[in-house]
């Protein structure tokens, strides 16, 4: 067992560049720009999160935690995807990541169109409506169907009237009169 300088001569894999130094060793217009652009951020004060948006950078702040005006379509799209879990999966998320990566796609490129103050409440609003479209939808499958649990299948036609019911489209609406829910419109 050799004890001692581990990476001896494994230098000697790497191609060296004319100027003898290494094509990732910090020179200008490599991979160690995006660094360089990272550094500048951060001296900046813009703060962006790891896949570089900035404004969904949470770490250490409680501010997003907080309800937003979302668009419609947004709304929509929420609703749609709910709507897809108890058809489908029974109220669970299912198991098509191909699914789930179109929904999360969806809601991120919308997320980028807002200004950065508003890109963490947003996905949060989005998650809250998410949450509570599922909830109320439970609880009203549970009630037209005694001993119904989540992953089990739904006659369509109870869904059918639980979606068409003014309680759970008002929670997408934004009119939550009666209805248990958020008010994400102004």
């Amino acid at each position: 067992m050799r004890i001692g300088n581990n990476n001896q001569g494994i230098w000697k894999f790497f191609k060296k560049e004319a100027n003898g130094k290494f094509p990732f060793a910090g020179v200008p217009g490599n991979g160690s720009k995006g660094n360089e652009k990272a550094i500048a951020d951060l001296l900046s004060g813009r703060r962006k999160n790891s896949y570089g948006v900035e404004g969904m950078r949470i770490t250490g702040r409680t501010d997003w935690k907080r309800i937003i005006n979302v668009s419609d379509e947004m709304k929509q799209h929420v609703f749609e995807d709910v709507k897809k879990e108890f058809y489908q999966y029974g109220g669970m998320s299912g198991d098509n990541t191909a699914e789930t990566d179109a929904y999360y796609d969806k809601i991120h490129s919308y997320v980028k169109t807002l200004k950065a103050s508003d890109r963490s409440p947003a996905t949060w609003t989005l998650s809250q409506l998410h949450l509570d479209l599922a909830h109320a939808v439970a609880t009203a499958v549970k009630e037209k169907a005694p001993g119904w649990t989540n992953g089990q299948q739904i006659p369509s036609d109870i869904l059918d009237e639980i979606f068409a019911d003014e309680s759970i489209t008002s929670m997408v609406s934004g009119k939550s009169g009666g209805g248990k829910g958020i008010d994400i419109q102004a």
